[in-house]
Order: structure tokens, then C-alpha cells, then sequence
């Protein structure tokens, strides 16, 4: 089974290579034993046909002298939780491999205990490659290649992620999927939105911008900032991102959420934009309201019945019975229509007050 140490560490790598953010060099390590690498990023533009060399330090921070293996992996994709997916063979190219294009100074370096060294590689791009961005990694492990391919991998490892954007006509396109909320009627102001964004184009794309909530008159109510992390997207894939907003206040009524996230590079940016609505009834509010309702529409039912019963009992002081049965008869629908009306106005008159007071 990996190690704890072994997930720590591609969780690091891949935030920062999905993320882009300043990380300062670190190591990772585990009860006396693990390895390290820095820098745990490499992000270089390059030309056709340019060779490039680099260094990285790997860092011994076990007890005991260990050998470890180098080996190099391109990553074809990224998961929901952004962390790489790393290519396997026999798995159908992306056009966005690196691995062949690097080789490295050994497969193999002995390192004693606590101390580090250096690793070389070379990268030559092809005169043919493709422009746009190409990714992988250089991993250093206690295991070798052949051991980990038979998924009995039990030890420590960290990867070094490659990020190269050839020169060239890069297609920088960006469209939203789908941007909706987790149900369309919440209890409160505790709304999860999920926004899938996918990337047409050759190059990482890192949308980021406001997420703008206004409630049923128009006003803004709250303005969040999407994706500060600025975690990308791989070329080819849609990604999911899911955020939230919370609010200490009382929401009531119909709400509208509009995203637009900004992407591409300075000079040549790009906007994307999208709206879903949804609707806050919390039941704190609802309850005492229906309950409040319910009294006054059916104090209106037995004014209108007390209202009948004395026009009757008039009718009936003053003779003429039968004159009175005919007219009752007579009236009886407009009555049940006036009844009608007059709930109905009651139930609208009760809502608009309600909103005027919580929206």
C-alpha cells in the first residue's frame, strides 16, 4: 500500500503545478525515512528544435544510505481533486507527452543519510513539436520502474513536474459547460455551486474572476472571488470546480449568481460569463409565516360568512321569505367568487409584505 508520505507528496506537486501558485522549495518526510526534491516545479517556455538543461537536488531524509531510481512519466489529464494523471502504457498519446523529449543524467543515484545531490537532465524539443503547452514528470523513487509496474509499490516517492509551452500559434479557447447549484431551493444562506469549465485549446488556461449574487430586486447582496488559486485547466479537459458562499444574514427570495472568469494571457485575455438562479425559503421564516397566513385567510372566510349571514338576517326582518330564498340563490356564486378574491389578494398582499421584510 503507498505510503502517507507518498500521497502527501503528488498532492503537493500537483497543486502546484495545477494551481501556479509561489511555493518556496520544501521537502517531505515521514518518522526518519522519505526523499525530497527541489525545485518541485519546472515551467519554462521553449522553441522548436531548442535543447535545455536542468538540475534538480534530490534529498536523502531517511536514517540510512538508500539508492534511488529516476524515472521520467508524462501526465495526460487531471482529476477532480487536481492531482495529475500520470500515462500509462498503452494508453493512446494527447499529444501533449514530454517524456521522450528528456534524458536524464542516471536512472540510478546513491545518496547517504541526511545529505543531498544533484540530478541533471536534458530536454530536446523536437523541431516538429506541436506548439502549446507539454507535460510531465521526473520521479525519484526506492522503488524501481519494473517494481512499481507490478502494483506492488510499497514505498517512498516524489515527483519533479516539467511544464514546457512550445513557441508557436497557441490556441487559447475556454468555454463554460454547465454552471448550476447543488438543489434549486435552499434553507439557507449556504449555497454550493459547481462550475465546469473546458479547455478547447492547446495551452493550460487559469480562469479566475468575480462570482457576482443578487437577490430578486437587482442589489448585489455578496461578490466572491472564483478560483484565486488560480488551479488550470489541462488542455482537452473539463474541469469541475466547486465553490461556496455562506452569509450570517437571513436570505429569503429568488437569488441569481453570475460567474465570469477571466483566462488567458496579458494582452490577449478572454472572458467567459454564466447565470443560475435559485430560491432561499428558509423554514425558520416560512413556518410562522404560513402559520400567520392560514389565520388571516380564514379570518377572511368568516367575515365573508358573518358578512352573508347578517345581510340575510336583514333581508329576513324585513318579510318576504321566499324573495329572500331566491336571492340568496341568486348570490350564492358571486359570493363564493368574492371569497375567492379575496383570499387570493390576502395571499399575495401576506407574500409581498414577507418579501419586502426578508429579501
Amino acid at each position: 500500500m503507498q505510503s502517507v508520505m507518498t500521497w502527501v507528496a503528488r498532492g503537493a506537486v500537483a497543486v502546484i503545478l495545477l494551481g501556479a501558485v509561489a511555493v518556496p522549495d520544501v521537502t517531505h518526510a515521514q518518522a526518519g525515512a522519505g526523499i525530497g526534491i527541489t525545485p518541485a516545479i519546472i515551467e519554462e517556455a521553449a522553441s522548436q528544435g531548442e535543447t535545455k538543461q536542468y538540475t534538480v537536488t534530490i534529498s536523502n531524509l531517511s536514517d540510512q544510505n538508500q539508492k534511488y531510481f529516476v524515472f521520467v512519466r508524462d501526465i495526460v489529464g487531471v482529476k477532480d481533486d487536481s492531482s495529475p494523471v500520470y500515462a500509462t502504457e498503452g494508453v493512446e498519446s494527447t499529444g501533449y507527452e514530454i517524456s521522450s523529449w528528456i534524458t536524464l543524467e542516471k536512472g540510478e543515484i546513491d545518496i547517504p543519510a541526511r545529505t543531498s545531490a544533484p540530478l541533471s537532465f536534458v530536454m530536446q524539443v523536437p523541431a516538429d513539436a506541436s506548439p502549446g503547452s507539454h507535460f510531465g514528470a521526473v520521479f525519484v523513487s526506492v522503488e524501481s520502474p519494473r517494481m512499481r509496474s507490478t502494483g506492488a509499490s510499497v514505498g517512498y516517492e516524489v515527483a519533479n513536474i516539467v511544464s514546457i509551452r512550445v513557441a508557436g500559434e497557441a490556441d487559447v479557447r475556454a468555454e463554460i459547460r454547465e454552471f448550476s447549484t447543488n438543489r434549486f431551493i435552499h434553507g439557507a444562506t449556504d449555497i454550493d455551486f459547481s462550475l465546469s469549465i473546458q479547455n478547447s485549446g492547446n495551452v493550460l488556461v487559469r480562469p479566475t474572476g468575480p462570482v457576482e449574487i443578487t437577490n430578486m430586486f437587482g442589489k448585489q447582496v455578496a461578490l466572491l472571488a472564483f478560483n484565486e488559486s488560480q488551479a488550470s485547466v489541462f488542455p482537452g479537459v473539463t474541469r469541475d470546480y466547486v465553490f461556496n458562499w455562506q452569509d450570517d444574514g437571513v436570505g429569503f427570495g429568488r437569488y441569481e449568481a453570475r460567474v465570469s472568469p477571466i483566462y488567458g494571457e496579458a494582452g490577449n485575455k478572454q472572458t467567459l460569463s454564466s447565470t443560475v438562479s435559485f430560491w432561499i425559503l428558509p423554514m425558520n421564516i416560512i413556518g410562522p409565516s404560513l402559520t400567520v397566513l392560514v389565520v388571516l385567510l380564514a379570518a377572511v372566510y368568516l367575515g365573508i360568512r358573518l358578512y352573508v349571514r347578517r345581510t340575510v338576517a336583514l333581508l329576513t326582518s324585513g318579510g318576504g321569505e321566499r324573495r329572500i330564498v331566491r336571492t340568496v340563490r341568486r348570490r350564492g356564486q358571486p359570493v363564493v367568487f368574492m371569497t375567492l378574491v379575496a383570499m387570493l389578494a390576502t395571499t399575495v398582499l401576506f407574500l409581498i409584505l414577507l418579501l419586502l421584510i426578508f429579501a
